[in-house]
This record gives C-alpha cells, structure tokens and sequence, in this order.
C-alpha cells in the first residue's frame, strides 16, 4: 500500500525528469555510433530539425526559436557543429547576412540512423497504450507544454 501512496504523491514534474533522463541514456547507449556525430543533446535536436525540414531554408533565428536558445548559445553550438563537420553555413544570394544552414551529406546519412532508431524507441515507450491513450497522452503533454510556455512569459524567462 506505501508504494502505491509514494506514487500518488510524486511530483510530475520529478517524473518527467525521470523519463527525460531514462530516455536520454537509453538513446546515448543504445543509438547508432558514428564518428561523426552531435557532441550534445542540442545538437542532435538541430540535427533532427534540420533533417526534418529538408529542402526548407533553416535560419540560425529558426533554431533560437525552436529550442528557445539565446542568440550566443546557437551561434556558438552552430560553430562547433560546422566545424565538427555536421553543418555547413552558405550566405543567401538575396542577403549575404543571412546564411542557411544545411546537415552535411556524412550527418545526413547518419542521421537517417539516428531517426530509425527513434521511431523504434517510442514504439517501445508507447507499448502497451492504445491509439486513443497515445492521442490522450499527446494531448495531456500538449497541456503541460503550454502550461510551462505560459509560465516562462509570465516570468520573463528565456533558455
């Protein structure tokens, strides 16, 4: 009976927290090995943006946006991943301030990897649950998100 008591009263957001970090160890030891690839969770999420909005011009202002980074953290994660060999920049021919970025053709290959291997890991997370339960979850998450979107504005916090 204790056990089922401690449940109750878990915070949420330990228990997010707790996936978040299982979810993560699992991709790091799990997930395919290259020698080229993201030095960090950040990156591996510009990855996957970039590689899920192909032949979409992509911005250094879109990543800030997306993963609600500082202009310094994108630019700085963006040099490291460029000179990694992940990213290249090319300037605009309309506005030579703007560069587009693009996944290299080795990051891109690997990447493919990488999204086989996710689409295997959330299969196994939603086991178990019916479509309906998946859509209800998405939607209870989608709540949350919200929620936390709603809480950062009120509280003027950006990163």
């Amino acid at each position: 009976m204790r056990g089922s008591m401690e449940e109750k009263e878990r915070r949420i957001s330990f228990t997010l927290r707790m996936i978040h970090n299982q979810i993560r160890t699992v991709i790091w030891k799990t997930g395919p090995k290259s020698d080229i690839a993201p030095q960090s969770q950040l990156q591996g999420g510009i990855l996957g943006y970039l590689y899920h909005h192909g032949e979409q011009p992509v911005y250094q202002r879109d990543i800030e946006k997306e993963f609600r980074i500082s202009r310094a953290t994108a630019t700085n994660t963006l040099q490291v991943m460029e000179k990694n060999g992940l990213i290249v920049r090319k300037n605009e021919d309309r506005d030579a301030r703007l560069k587009r970025i693009f996944m290299t053709e080795e990051a891109t290959k690997n990447h493919a990897l990488v999204e086989s291997h996710m689409k295997m890991l959330d299969e196994r997370m939603l086991m178990g649950l019916t479509d309906k339960e998946v859509s209800e979850l998405n939607r209870y998450l989608g709540v949350i998100m919200k929620n936390l979107n709603q809480l950062c504005e009120e509280c003027n916090i950006r990163e």
